[in-house]
């Protein structure tokens, strides 16, 4: 049963991310609004977008809940890994109950921005550029669990890993990527706008690939889990007394 409820979640995160990137296209927000449109033209794109822009949102937010569950299956699995004290398996699940949120909130906040878009236009804007902070410019939790599931994977020195080890690199490329997103705050226009290719586009590929990357190694370490424990390679020297005894 245990094997059935990993499996589960890892195929709600297969789902999930593929619905994130539908929810993405329904709102037109591939490409992105770009932050350095005017006040009366943020207002003018949710007036004129309404219902497909809340459409969107609504599928990104029940999409978002394969995320959720794949956070609890990588914590479950990379727990295996660390056996008693597995301090980058909480850090993972801490990290990621985090970015659940901000995922959350970020559909949240722009539904808002969509719910009465009548209201005045500084006010949508305001809404617009909070939701779109969420999303991008709180990337460190993203980072801290991109880096956590990486060096939890490396450190995996058993017969048999739990996950393969280019999904441990691709956790530290990912965390790379998402850092510069960071500093968006600074700017309106140019490659670091929160529409631009480093704040944006690269962050947006690289999440939604490690998500997929994720999904997939998580399946296959949960039909591979016998239950049993992830005990690392020790050599064995043939003279020691344990092995020459009776």
């Amino acid at each position: 049963m245990n094997r059935r409820s990993q499996a589960a979640c890892a195929w709600a995160g297969l789902v999930g991310a593929a619905l994130i990137l539908a929810g993405l296209l329904v709102a037109d927000y591939l490409p992105p609004p770009r932050a350095s449109w005017t006040t009366a033209h943020i207002a003018h794109f949710y007036r004129d977008e309404t219902d497909r822009i809340r459409a969107g949102l609504l599928l990104l937010l029940l999409a978002s809940c394969g995320w959720g569950t794949l956070v609890s299956v990588v914590s479950v699995q990379l727990a295996r890994i660390e056996g008693r004290r597995p301090v980058l398996a909480v850090l993972q699940g801490v990290s990621g109950a985090a970015t659940y949120v901000l995922i959350v909130l970020y559909g949240t906040i722009l539904a808002a921005a969509a719910f009465r878009p009548e209201r005045p236009a500084e006010d949508t804007q305001l809404l617009h550029d909070t939701g779109w902070f969420m999303a991008f410019l709180a990337a460190p939790p993203f980072v801290v669990q991109a880096l956590a599931v990486g060096a939890a994977i490396l450190v995996d020195r058993s017969a048999r890993p739990v996950y393969p080890r280019w999904l441990g690199y691709l956790g530290l490329w990912v965390a790379l990527l998402l850092l510069p997103g960071t500093i968006l705050l600074f700017f309106h226009t140019g490659p670091f706008a929160y529409h631009g290719i480093i704040s944006y586009w690269i962050p947006l590929f690289a999440f939604g690939g490690w998500m997929l990357a994720l999904s997939v190694g998580a399946l296959l370490a949960a039909r591979a889990d016998t239950d049993a424990p992830n005990v690392p390679t020790v050599a064995v020297d043939p003279r020691s007394p344990a092995t020459t005894a009776g």
